[in-house]
């Protein structure tokens, strides 16, 4: 069974509170994002810096973007939507979309084409009821 480690995420957190970072962050970026340990059925980053991948969906001024995690599971229910990064299929998950800060943001995996970051927000749109 898994155990969050509440303890050892503490201390990463403190370490990326104090961390300047400057990277240019851009929508449609998929990068690794440090997530770390969360509440409950929130999503968790994995390994030693609790990461995970997340496609950037829109940047929030100078620091903060709108993040999608990705997950190596494939489900056909409300919520997750396939993606293919680098070649290999996983699933975008909309019901844990969130803001992070560019501090939490480490190199980038890919770049995808807007075209598909617009397929992505309709599918946002539509899955929290918003309407344009």
């Amino acid at each position: 069974m898994y155990q969050k480690d509440f303890d050892q995420w503490s201390k990463v957190k403190k370490q990326i509170n104090v961390k300047k970072v400057r990277i240019t962050i851009r929508s449609g970026d998929v990068r690794w994002i440090i997530f770390g340990v969360n509440v409950a059925s929130e999503i968790d980053g994995k390994g030693d810096l609790f990461l995970r991948p997340a496609l950037i969906l829109h940047v929030i001024g100078a620091d903060l973007a709108l993040v999608v995690p990705l997950t190596s599971k494939q489900k056909n229910i409300p919520g997750y939507i396939p993606f293919a990064l680098k070649k290999k299929f996983c699933s975008l998950c909309l019901h844990q979309i969130k803001v992070v800060s560019q501090n939490r943001m480490l190199y980038r995996l890919e770049h995808v084409a807007d075209s598909r970051v617009y397929e992505v927000q309709r599918h946002v749109m539509d899955f929290y009821g918003f309407h344009r």
